[in-house]
């Protein structure tokens, strides 16, 4: 994406413009830049989208049940390259939309072929990235291209038009398609094993919201994630105040052999240490109360307690899991059956699974 090709303009143009010069190195980042977007395109149709489409999770995690991604199954299905397809190879994001490609089965050329206007976006920001390294230059005190301070802002406004004008277009042919097709968009089947497991992870979810609650949670898992969050934000006021304290500096052109001495940690000073340290705690401490949420939700879904019923404070506790489990399950609803006396009812009650 755009970090990657902001960083190859100038990274190569720093390495390479005293073998290739100048331009030479910023048609060499830009030749790169395109074939990492293509390659990662390709990699992520065939073996992620293609290969891997039999799992319920990758289909879900693609959004496969959803209007948005059944509108766009109904632009990339169609044949050729109108200007609605190739809008969505561009504007969309790597995922789902070339996921989506692979697991509806489309010829990897033609999507490759119209994903290759990218380059529009590609040229403006790997420039962005050349011209910001040529601006920082300087020979005898003076700035070596004085002009590359401008360079950078046009450009910089540059790649924020055609990223932002890629992403509009592409909402635009979906919001079209969803208004003008919506009947052949109903008539997409839809995925049940997704939407079973879509449910269920609704259902989860809504279990977790509830025994996280702030006043249902045991006072041991306050603490660890108050622990949690105190650790964080030291970490972070240690590493944004004291910055030059915690780190060496380090730039996009440096070398771990000639800048840090050939060793990576030389990075860290040791303050940086310390709130690394921290950041790693608080890492850990919130691991463990998710942990125990996520452990917790699950039991309750399962109708079962996480501990034997013990007299005080846990007895009080699985009480407290018993109740919330009911409260989350499904409403029972009564099913009135007609016996062969028509004058009279039986209620029956019926409980939904």
């Amino acid at each position: 994406g755009v970090p990657i090709y902001l960083t190859l303009g100038i990274v190569v143009v720093a390495i390479g413009h005293e073998t290739l010069g100048y331009v030479g190195s910023m048609a060499y980042a830009a030749a790169v830049s395109l074939a990492l977007k293509l390659l990662a395109c390709a990699l992520q149709q065939k073996l992620i989208g293609e290969n891997l489409s039999h799992y319920i999770s990758v289909r879900q995690f693609v959004g496969i049940n959803s209007k948005l991604i059944r509108s766009m199954r109904l632009v990339l299905a169609e044949r050729g390259l109108g200007i609605a397809k190739v809008s969505i190879l561009i504007g969309g994001p790597d995922w789902p939309t070339s996921v989506l490609c692979g697991i509806m089965g489309l010829e990897l050329i033609p999507i490759l072929i119209g994903t290759l206007p990218i380059i529009f976006l590609i040229l403006p920001t790997m420039l962005t990235g050349s011209f910001t390294y040529m601006a920082s230059l300087q020979e005898n005190g003076k700035p070596t291209f004085p002009w590359a301070s401008v360079a950078v802002a046009i450009f910089t406004a540059l790649t924020a038009i055609v990223q932002f004008g890629s992403m509009l277009v592409a909402a635009f042919y979906l919001e079209q398609t969803t208004s003008l097709r919506e009947d052949e968009i109903n008539a997409i089947p839809i995925d049940e094993k997704v939407k079973e497991a879509e449910d269920k992870a609704a259902y989860m979810s809504e279990i977790y919201s509830e025994v996280t609650q702030w006043d249902v949670v045991p006072l041991w898992a306050k603490l660890t994630l108050t622990l949690s969050l105190a650790c964080i934000v030291t970490c972070c006021y240690m590493v944004q105040l004291f910055s030059a304290s915690c780190f060496a500096d380090y730039g996009l052109t440096y070398t771990i052999g000639k800048d840090l001495n050939g060793d990576w940690t030389n990075l860290f000073l040791p303050l940086g240490r310390i709130a690394i340290l921290i950041f790693v705690v608080s890492c850990v401490l919130l691991q463990c109360f998710t942990w125990w949420a996520t452990r917790k939700a699950a039991a309750i879904a399962a109708g079962r307690r996480i501990s034997p019923e013990r007299p005080g404070a846990d007895g009080d506790e699985n009480e407290e899991e018993e109740e919330l489990r009911r409260s989350l399950a499904p409403s029972p609803r009564y099913v009135t059956y007609q016996e062969s006396d028509p004058h009279e009812a039986v209620e029956v009650q019926v409980a939904e699974c």
